[in-house]
């Protein structure tokens, strides 16, 4: 690397570099980007974005504004171009964090590397693949803390009006933007000097513009839109969509001293050790020349910590995502601070020399850019989306399967895909799609008799919350679809290494008020065998359509038979292995596989006579990741509670 070349990376326009590193980072988000609808808050904003829509509390109008102007955008389906959205607004995140760092250090090499440290850590890069509030949000806070260091440098006040213009935008899309607010006072006081009540007023009123952006909730909702959270449509319901959300003090819990681990946990998965090292540093470096932003990102990062530790949400480590900006930024300020000392410790007298010093600058910067290469490498495989079809063919599959005006109990979790097929792709309309399992205070069995007195039956899709349990005290529940509704690892807080895994776990059960028979004289000829499991038999076996294609719905019949009566209630695990007997995976976790109770729920073997066969019919979802190849099913049998496919097991097994 030649003097002349350096130089000239020394003399670009901060402009330049931070549109390359926007370039790399919309490029991998582009590459790693979810191709159609996702489950949760991911398809139910897509949708509302399509129909313009009003979506759950807070109502996110500027964000369904702006999703309407992507699904205008000739490319993909729907949901694809509203993931879209998400990855523009996370790779315009990073150039203005690269423009932040450049105006506190002056260096390229700090700016790309606290940017793409950004770029690559995992959470950010994850909001990115799909449609989601959070890079819109990121996108915010970067671009305020560039306007107040603009204004604090300049003096211009056209940048403060921008601050809260921005603001006011800002809370139409979520109110983690709220935690800037004492940082911006800050600068507020510390330019107290240069603000007259005139420019205060003007301060406020630009606030108040972009603000005004909720009109959009009563204007829309008084057009009753396809998808409307905002029931019923009166004042008091808006008031309390943009004042308290969808349950004020539904998700608080102050009593958060368990929970300190996660302020060191996750943010020490995202960046390494290395990377809150410079990152320390970089916050010295900044304390010792730029106290007052130095405040401000750690007045910023303080409550990040606050509300990660009090808002009890399974996801609440996208929080952190604010908090990360800060930390991408003094990353690349704690570089700078290296490479002045390095330079000073071999005596070198101007560091503009030092940086067209070849010999040493190269392997310094070369050590330097391994954090964002490795967090490349590790999360790549963590986060890519770009063949997760799950929520679009479990949506699909069920509503093809479901009776004429059937009504569908889930949760928001397993609902938006389901929105998405009928509002955006006009699918199914006659079923009707209830979150009641997310609704609070609903009586489900109550809800459920309501269905059946309207003559519509009834089915019930498993997702991240619902007690099957106590509809299973009154009914008869009878699985359907097995392990198709992919949900995180666990429905609590998860581990950092897990937070950005989604596993097939629910499934999707017919609710019934008779019990129904599952004994059969015979097994068809062409699918008789004998694989005992100890007191049970498989006695026959039937797979349809033979062979399967990646992405096939396949549906699978069991036949058993008891060789003697028994207590136990036998619980099934199925794995589908390829031809060197290795089981696909993600991360640990099976991407194929089915777990049931012998009976499907309605009759558990310890109702079975002996002799008698007992038919089970399931439908099962090929993923369409799985490499071509002869798949085994491979099945274990055991008592208990259903065995965990991850993890060893003391049950009988054999190959089908």
């Amino acid at each position: 690397m030649g003097r002349g070349f350096l130089r000239t990376l020394n003399g670009l326009e901060p402009g330049i570099g931070a549109a390359l590193v926007g370039l790399v980072a919309f490029s991998v988000y582009l590459r790693t980007l979810a191709p159609t609808v996702m489950w949760y808050d991911m398809g139910e904003l897509a949708t509302a974005s399509h129909v313009l829509g009003i979506a759950h509390n807070t109502g996110y109008p500027l964000y369904i504004l702006l999703g309407k102007l992507f699904t205008l955008i000739p490319i993909g389906d729907v949901a694809y171009r509203v993931n879209l959205m998400s990855a523009v607004f996370a790779a315009l995140t990073v150039v203005v964090v690269y423009l932040v760092i450049h105006r506190l250090t002056g260096s390229w090499l700090a700016s790309s590397l606290g940017s793409l440290t950004v770029v690559f850590s995992s959470t950010l890069w994850a909001s990115a693949n799909w449609a989601e509030s959070y890079p819109l949000n990121a996108f915010s806070t970067a671009l305020i803390t560039l306007l107040l260091l603009r204004w604090r440098e300049s003096g211009r006040i056209r940048e403060l009006y921008l601050v809260f213009l921005v603001f006011g935008l800002s809370l139409g899309n979520h109110r983690l933007i709220v935690l800037l607010l004492p940082g911006m006072l800050m600068f507020l006081w510390a330019g107290r000097g240069s603000l007259s009540a005139g420019r205060l007023l003007r301060c406020g009123l630009l606030f108040l513009l972009g603000l005004s952006i909720y009109i959009y909730l009563p204007l829309r909702g008084s057009q009753d839109p396809d998808l409307n959270w905002a029931q019923s449509a009166n004042w008091r319901t808006y008031l309390s969509m943009f004042l308290t959300g969808s349950s004020p003090g539904n998700h608080w819990d102050f009593a958060f001293l368990g929970r300190l681990n996660i302020l060191s946990v996750f943010p020490w998965n995202e960046f390494t050790p290395f990377g809150l090292a410079l990152a320390a540093l970089g916050l010295i470096h900044t304390w010792r020349r730029r106290r007052l932003f130095a405040v401000y990102g750690l007045s910023l990062c303080v409550l990040v910590g606050l509300v990660a530790l009090s808002y009890g949400i399974h996801n609440v480590y996208n929080y952190f995502i604010p908090a990360y900006l800060m930390l991408g930024v003094w990353i690349g300020c704690g570089a700078q601070a290296l490479l002045s000392f390095v330079f000073q410790r071999v005596e070198l007298r101007r560091l503009q020399w030092a940086y067209s010093g070849h010999y040493l600058f190269l392997p310094v910067a070369t050590v330097l850019l391994l954090l964002p290469v490795s967090l490349l490498a590790r999360n790549l495989p963590r986060v890519d989306r770009s063949d997760d079809y799950s929520a679009y063919d479990f949506a699909l599959t069920t509503l093809e399967r479901v009776k004429p005006h059937s009504t569908i109990v889930a949760d928001s979790w397993t609902a938006s895909p389901f929105w998405y097929l009928q509002l955006v792709e006009g699918y199914r309309r006659d079923v009707f799609i209830s979150p009641v399992f997310s609704a609070q205070g609903e009586d489900v069995n109550e809800f459920i008799a309501e269905q059946f007195e309207k003559g519509r039956p009834v089915y019930v899709a498993e997702g991240l919350r619902g007690d099957l349990e106590t509809i299973r005290n009154e009914y008869y529940v009878q699985p359907v679809v097995l392990n198709s509704v992919e949900t995180m690892a666990t429905n609590v807080l998860p581990k950092p290494e897990y937070k950005d895994d989604l596993v097939p776990r629910g499934s999707f059960y017919r609710v019934l008020q008779e019990k129904p028979s599952l004994t059969v004289d015979d097994v068809p000829e062409n699918a008789r065998l004998s694989v005992p499991f100890g007191g049970a038999t498989l006695v026959g076996f039937q797979a349809e359509p033979a062979p399967g294609q990646r992405g096939d719905v396949m549906r699978l019949v069991y036949y058993w038979r008891l060789s003697e009566k028994t207590d136990k209630n036998l619980q099934a695990t199925v794995l589908f292995t390829d031809e060197n007997d290795r089981v696909d995976s993600r991360r640990g976790f099976p991407l194929w596989w089915q777990g049931w109770e012998l009976g499907g729920g309605i009759r558990p073997t310890s109702e079975w006579e002996q002799g008698e066969i007992i038919k089970e019919e399931y439908y099962v979802l090929i993923p369409r990741s799985l490499d071509a190849g002869l798949y085994r099913v491979r099945m274990r049998v055991g008592e208990g509670p259903r065995v965990d496919p991850a993890g060893p097991s003391d049950v009988d097994s054999g190959d089908v």
